[in-house]
């Protein structure tokens, strides 16, 4: 296990997001780094969350490079994180309802939906573990 696995991002940063709806995620892609705006849920544990369809280029990156950088906005400073996919049961129950509310749009308008969605493979939901100390 590395040293940033299930780790939430810092409490600063959080604070950053409230109120947004997109963050910035820049992932590396053969030696260059891509930036794209997402949607994101930030759960009562911290845990910041993206979901996106399974066939997405960000998806195949995610999969092979997990490290990711999150800003609110160009030239913002930013916390690096790890992608990591997890399943739709291994959120914890008080990062369920935000991830409900955030995705909705995306079909996950309940437990049972979001699950569906996940394990259909359809959509991966990754949750963003913070690096460092």
């Amino acid at each position: 296990m590395t040293a940033w696995r299930d780790r939430p991002l810092p409490p600063s940063f959080r604070e950053e997001l409230a109120g947004r709806e997109e963050v910035l995620v820049t992932s590396r892609e053969a030696g260059r780094e891509v930036t794209v705006p997402m949607t994101f849920a930030v759960g009562a544990t911290g845990h910041v969350y993206l979901m996106t369809s399974a066939f997405s280029r960000k998806a195949r990156r995610w999969e092979r490079d997990p490290w990711v950088r999150l800003t609110v906005g160009r030239g913002a400073a930013g916390v690096e994180g790890a992608a990591v996919r997890i399943a739709a049961d291994d959120l914890a129950a008080g990062d369920l309802e935000p991830v409900l509310e955030r995705f909705r749009s995306a079909g996950a308008a309940t437990p049972e939906a979001l699950r569906e969605l996940v394990a259909s493979g359809t959509h991966l939901l990754f949750r963003v573990d913070r690096r460092g100390a």
